[in-house]
């Protein structure tokens, strides 16, 4: 139930963050048409333009930046009003935004299914949104307001958040058929000598191992998802988790290059705002999560 709601602050926002009608009208629901109509009567009760749109894209004025910082703002805060009167019932209701690393659902000892599961078996109205970004977007939308909490390998942690440490992540360099290493994978050989080889890294943590230190990649990825389809081209050796390789492995499309020191572990935190009030769904899926690691 949306006790406040303006849908043309509503529809500029959501124009905004899908980057422009096209994608806008699938997450509203309205046509292209009809998004028009209310930016144009948005603008009319504004005064001023708040964004181009045409042959040349959609981009914002300078006023539509101020505007969608200060509507999302109040979109935010309408929603927690919302979440607060709502909470007055016997029912967990609200938003609950998580945000995420990609490829955590088989993170062993992560348990996020688990959690999610036990939260959603309680009589709820709750809308869930899980968001998939880099931990640095992670932090910025936390900081904005607009997560509730994040999940990732949060290596540069800052004092606007707080952190609780879940688990850790291992880690380990692969090749695929077609590769120079694949055949003799399993030889001993000295970190060092990987040098000569085209490496593919994540563009949000470009750390290998601490043998190899931070060698220039031949190729960036957003996602590990990218980063296994690069590695089995047989042209990059590069870093998996190995829970998300084991499938790989298994099938023959991947071979760990097996280094004693080359393979290293990063650390899995629950990060949420320090000054944040915390409503009764995100306390209850905290505690859901927590109980599962």
């Amino acid at each position: 139930m949306k006790l406040l709601r303006n849908p043309l602050l509503e529809t500029f926002v959501t124009v905004v963050e899908c980057g422009g009608f096209s994608d806008a009208q699938y997450a509203l629901g309205i046509t292209q048409s009809a998004i028009s109509l209310r930016i144009r009567d948005l603008e009319t009760s504004l005064g001023y333009r708040v964004c181009e749109r045409g042959r040349g894209g959609f981009r914002l004025t300078e006023r539509g930046e101020i505007a969608y910082q200060k509507a999302r703002d109040i979109l935010r805060s309408a929603r927690d009003f919302d979440a607060e009167l709502m909470e007055l019932r016997d029912t967990v209701s609200g938003d609950l935004r998580i945000g995420v690393v990609d490829a955590v659902d088989s993170l062993p000892d992560l348990g996020l299914v688990q959690a999610i599961s036990r939260f959603l078996s309680r009589p709820n109205d709750v809308r869930l949104e899980i968001v998939v970004a880099s931990p640095t977007d992670l932090t910025q939308r936390l900081i904005s307001g607009d997560l509730s909490a994040a999940i990732a390998p949060f290596r540069n942690q800052v004092p606007e958040l707080s952190y609780n440490e879940l688990c850790k992540e291992e880690h380990r360099l692969y090749c695929a058929p077609g590769h120079p290493l694949f055949d003799e994978a399993d030889q001993p050989r000295p970190s060092e000598s990987l040098g000569r080889y085209a490496f593919a890294q994540r563009s949000y943590d470009m750390m290998v191992s601490p043998a190899l230190g931070s060698p220039e990649p031949k190729a960036v990825v957003a996602n590990m998802e990218a980063m296994a389809m690069l590695i089995q081209t047989g042209h990059y050796i590069g870093p998996l988790p190995t829970h998300f390789a084991a499938n790989r492995v298994a099938s023959g499309k991947l071979r760990e290059i097996r280094l004693s020191d080359t393979a290293w572990q990063s650390t899995f935190y629950l990060a949420i705002r320090r000054t944040a009030v915390l409503r009764h769904a995100v306390d209850l899926f905290i505690r859901d999560l927590t109980q599962t690691v």
